[in-house]
């Protein structure tokens, strides 16, 4: 599998905004001033603001990305499923990223719309080509769009809360409780199209759960700490169900469908 040089500025301008959006995320957490707003330690929470740890899938994300820029140069796969998308997506989350910090959160959910847009062309296009032939596939092409992706739709909802539903020191009103309830019920069933969509998303729907698990050790309001945790140990469940058929269908002799 030799180096392949097709495509060659996409390939290039890749490079460019993985490190530019991988320098602004180091520099939002460990760089700046007081008056920076990193995501992982946020000025702006809202009632479904998930504990600052749960942020570090980025470091995930970012891991595999970085082995997608390297994978790309020996394969001309990652071309066929991003083209030039994963330029405008990294472009707008470091759009997203600038915004955030600055303090100018409806700002920055429209830039996180047009990321969010760029990486569903990707995780979509890649769910129809199914083109996942080698582990080199899954690892470097597949899996990380789908925790992108995933992990991109969470922080959407996270901004609209930001947003419109900020906290209070009295505490949430009965109207915020229930909006926020809502909005962690919405998230947890998205994982269903995760799950069933093509051959199903297991990682994608994990990320789902680790959100959820997230706003369970953040939240203090009894409502949402525990309609979280038990949201979350359902995605978890539903999302491991297959496999877990799976194993005791080999132990029974029978055979358990994959999807359930």
């Amino acid at each position: 599998m030799g180096i392949q040089f097709e495509h060659w500025p996409s390939k290039v301008a890749n490079i460019l905004v993985y490190v530019t959006l991988l320098s602004g995320n180091l520099y939002s957490t460990f760089g700046g001033d007081k008056d920076t707003d990193s995501p992982y330690d946020s000025k702006h929470e809202s009632y479904i603001t998930p504990a600052s740890f749960t942020f570090y899938i980025w470091t995930l994300i970012h891991t595999l990305l970085g082995g997608m820029v390297i994978f790309q140069w020996f394969t001309d796969k990652v071309h066929q499923a991003a083209g030039w998308h994963f330029v405008t997506a990294s472009i707008f989350n470091a759009i997203w990223l600038a915004l955030w910090s600055s303090g100018h959160t409806f700002w920055a959910l429209v830039a996180l719309f047009f990321a969010t847009g760029a990486v569903s062309f990707i995780y979509y296009r890649l769910k129809e080509q199914d083109s996942a032939e080698t582990l080199l596939d899954v690892i470097f092409l597949h899996l990380p769009f789908s925790l992108y992706h995933a992990w991109i739709f969470v922080l959407l909802i996270i901004n609209f809360f930001a947003v419109f539903s900020t906290t209070h020191d009295d505490g949430p009103s009965t109207f915020q409780v229930v909006l926020a309830i809502a909005g962690l019920a919405f998230i947890a069933s998205t994982v269903i199209g995760y799950i069933e969509y093509k051959q199903g998303d297991v990682a994608g729907a994990l990320v789902l759960a680790w959100y959820l698990f997230g706003v369970f050790a953040q939240q203090s309001h009894d409502a949402i700490h525990w309609t979280a945790l038990g949201l979350g140990i359902a995605v978890t469940a539903y999302t491991l169900k297959p496999f877990v058929l799976r194993l005791v269908g080999r132990q029974s002799g029978e055979s358990a469908p994959l999807l359930g």
